[in-house]
């Protein structure tokens, strides 16, 4: 164990790995993710919960974690498009706070520390 969080062990991350290719998890959220956020929007925003969920090192296929981080910034963004969650600022706002919890993840060029998302109260991905 190298950390508290319950993917912080070896024993943990050998699990997600195989838990990820026996389900076929990310192909089946690659399918969420890359629904027309026009027409799916909840289905976008479902798959985008599950890598504010998942998606970090231990838990998510580390090989696509990169580029599925950026998939899931490039279509939450997208759905603040739609005229559906446009009528609804509460809504923008709460996917922009998510989006910016996923930005926070990218690896920094710099060694400074990612920016810390801040929001009124505990955002609803912070179980733990």
């Amino acid at each position: 164990m190298w950390a508290l969080a319950p993917w912080d062990n070896d024993e943990a991350a050998d699990w997600y790995g195989d838990f990820m290719k026996q389900t076929k998890f990310r192909e089946a959220w690659l399918e969420g993710i890359s629904a027309d956020p026009g027409d799916s929007p909840g289905v976008v925003r479902a798959a985008g919960a599950l890598f504010l969920m998942l998606g970090r090192v231990y838990v998510w296929p580390i090989e696509t974690l990169g580029d599925d981080l950026e998939r899931a910034i490039s279509a939450l963004s997208l759905i603040t498009q739609c005229d559906e969650y446009k009528e609804s600022p509460e809504l923008i706002e709460q996917i922009e706070l998510e989006i910016g919890e996923l930005k926070s993840r990218r690896k920094s060029k710099t060694s400074a520390a990612p920016t810390v998302v801040q929001s009124k109260g505990k955002p609803w991905w912070r179980f733990w």
